[in-house]
Parts: structure tokens; C-alpha cells; sequence
């Protein structure tokens, strides 16, 4: 990572998040934060 350029360091992170978006976890904590509840997070 550090050999990385500005660049495709920006894209390796938009693909990380773009990951860590499909879990159930994400969707459980953007729901929760809509509804302003606390999430309840079970590691999917």
C-alpha cells in the first residue's frame, strides 16, 4: 500500500467500501442510524 500513488490508493479504497457496503452489518447500521436507534451489529 504505501507503493501506491494518490490515485489507486483512492480506488483500492472506494472498492474496500464498496465491500464493507454489501454485509448485513452495514445495512443494519444504516437502518439503525435512519431510525435513530442503536445498531445491534452480529458480524455479518
Amino acid at each position: 500500500e504505501w507503493a501506491m500513488g494518490i490515485e489507486e490508493m483512492i480506488e483500492s479504497e472506494a472498492q474496500a467500501q464498496a465491500i464493507c457496503m454489501m454485509t448485513g452489518d452495514f445495512r443494519r447500521a444504516f437502518e439503525a442510524f435512519a431510525s435513530k436507534q442503536k445498531p445491534k451489529f452480529e458480524g455479518n
